[in-house]
């Protein structure tokens, strides 16, 4: 993952670190400056040499130039490399949320798949960045002050200042270990809440349906009083970190006080001397301070890349190119004994399913709910590793096509009807971003919905809101059947797409669909037999396996579960079958 990213912009890093060891190098230089213009002034008034001291003042200024202009310019290459790295894995983890099989997507938190674009790769971003120049800039500036101390001032006074450091090293250590810990618990806990604020915003209409506001309110809180809790429990333990660090330190400055005050009163050093030494051992000082704030930003970077690694390695579905892979989609499609079972579960979803359907005809699938019959559907579409061997389209294995290439000439309506937050026009389109007003209109036409649209306020640029909220069921269904049909697929498949419209605007549409359809293939999944009446062959599904299967006028006269489904249904009974 990140050698692709390093090949491309790893460059950047060269002339930053570059940079940033210049700036520390001219940073260790302002106390030594600042010492000499004190022993500058040190003497007697009529000895003082003004053109010394405005010569130190100008450096200092100089000094101050140098440190911003370096480090404006490490900043600009490794802060804004780190930018670079952060659009990266957002692409990539964007490409691979969209490219994973269902079965992998259907056990995740939709809280934990937002809190990988946004926590992980945010840290994964400040320690690519922040920690790597906070690191060698913390590390190059301690080495170069402790070296200016002992060359400019005096070994031992340094060696005798720095003895309580490593105490100041061991409670970071300590303390930031703890620290760890506590946050991967707050960051768990951000996923829930993600997670249940995602899942309250999508549930909004049921939640108001059943009066449920108050419950769900108290739900939230307890996951928010958790957090709060955790989150002040991890800055009780943070909140110590730099305290402790300042009594180490201040310890540090005690011992540069009062030894090189000796030192000074003796004439063993100059006060100038004694200044720069101070100004160096707060450079020291500053890394120190800021090890654990390393530390922990290092260990949240590392946590939240390996978490993005698990979900970028993430197999998808083995595909094989081809060097034609249209004119198998368009060729008949046979399913032979196909047997699939979900992974993780023990029962198989489907048994020995076999089928054949020409190229031009249509079929039908039905049976009570959790048959498996749209698990059938997404099987045709590729949505699930495929067994080899079950599945063929013309005389190649499905699972020798791209998924896509199977996809792209397939045109799939499920039961929900999901419309994108966006136009009526914009969600018709969605398939042929380049379709004509013509052929959007055509499509709704032949999706019956075209007179619906028309009667809005807006038309086509009707805004459908969150998930198509702002239309019934039936006109969402309708919308989506059109936008499956603005790109004249192949193969058309209908997964209980006209469950929530009358039976009227039914027949309707399937009227459309024959006169449109004629000579490509169709397959309709329905609870509703009226739906598939006109089928050139009938499967009926219960528990994974081909109960029966045949024409409407042969189901009918063997007298079995099809048919007694059908005499239910038109007496208005339930469309379940049930022994």
């Amino acid at each position: 993952m990140l050698t692709r990213f390093l090949k491309k912009h790893g460059w950047r890093y060269i002339p930053g670190f570059v940079f940033l060891l210049v700036s520390s190098y001219i940073t260790t230089l302002a106390p030594i400056a600042l010492g000499r213009a004190i022993d500058a002034m040190d003497m007697d008034v009529a000895l003082i040499s003004q053109h010394q001291v405005y010569r130190q003042a100008l450096y200092i200024i100089l000094i101050a130039v140098g440190v911003f202009v370096t480090r404006y310019t490490w900043r600009y290459f490794i802060i804004g490399n780190s930018r670079y790295l952060e659009n990266f894995l957002r692409e990539e983890l964007f490409v691979k949320l969209e490219n994973l099989p269902i079965s992998y997507l259907s056990k995740q938190r939709s809280g934990d798949l937002m809190a990988y674009a946004v926590n992980d790769v945010g840290a994964v971003r400040m320690t690519f960045g922040q920690v790597v120049a906070m690191s060698v800039s913390g590390l190059s500036t301690a080495v170069m002050a402790v070296y200016s101390m002992v060359t400019q001032v005096d070994p031992q006074l340094t060696l005798l200042a720095l003895l309580p450091v490593p105490v100041a090293v061991f409670i970071i250590l300590k303390l930031g270990g703890i620290v760890r810990r506590k946050f991967r618990h707050v960051q768990s806990l951000f996923s829930e809440l993600s997670g249940e604020v995602n899942e309250t915003i999508m549930g909004v209409q049921v939640i108001k349906s059943f009066a449920k506001e108050e419950e769900r309110l108290d739900e939230f809180s307890d996951i928010s009083k958790m957090m709060y809790d955790a989150n002040v429990n991890l800055a009780d333990t943070s909140s110590m970190i730099w305290p402790s660090i300042s009594v180490v330190f201040g310890l540090c400055y005690a011992i540069g006080l009062i030894v090189g005050g000796h030192m000074v009163l003796s004439g063993r050093l100059t006060l100038g001397a004694l200044v720069t030494f101070n100004g160096s051992l707060l450079l020291v000082q500053q890394p120190v301070m800021s090890l654990g704030r390393i530390i922990n930003m290092l260990q949240r970077g590392l946590a939240s890349y390996k978490r993005l690694q698990i979900i970028l390695e993430q197999p998808g579905i083995p595909e094989e190119e081809m060097q034609d892979a249209k004119a198998p989609v368009e060729s008949d499609v046979e399913v032979r004994h196909l047997t699939f079972r979900y992974p993780g579960t023990e029962n198989n979803a489907l048994n020995d399913i076999s089928l054949h359907l020409s190229r031009g005809a249509t079929l039908g699938v039905v049976g009570p709910t959790g048959s498996g019959k749209t698990t059938l559907m997404h099987l045709l579409l590729k949505m699930y590793d495929v067994p080899v061997g079950s599945i063929y389209l013309g005389s190649t294995d499905i699972t020798k096509i791209p998924a896509k290439t199977v996809r792209e000439r397939a045109g799939f309506v499920p039961q929900d009807g999901f419309l994108f937050s966006a136009s009526i026009r914009d969600n018709i389109k969605f398939y042929q971003p380049g379709a004509t007003d013509e052929d959007m209109i055509r499509a709704a036409r032949l999706a019956s919905v075209h007179d619906d649209i028309a009667a809005f306020p807006d038309g086509y640029d009707t805004q459908v809101g969150e998930r198509g909220t702002h239309l019934s069921g039936g006109q969402k269904q309708r919308i989506a059947l059109a936008r499956a049909l603005i790109r004249d697929p192949q193969l058309l498949i209908l997964d209980d797409t006209l469950s929530a419209v009358d039976n009227q605007t039914e027949q309707q549409i399937l009227s459309h669909l024959a006169d449109y359809y004629n000579g490509k293939t169709t397959v309709i999944v329905s609870h509703r037999l009226s739906a598939v009446r006109h089928a050139q062959e009938i499967l009926f599904i219960k528990d994974g396996q081909i109960a029966e299967r045949g024409t409407h006028e042969q189901l009918m006269a063997q007298g079995g579960l099809y048919a007694r489904m059908y005499y239910r249904q038109a007496e208005g009974g339930d469309c379940d079958e049930k022994e």
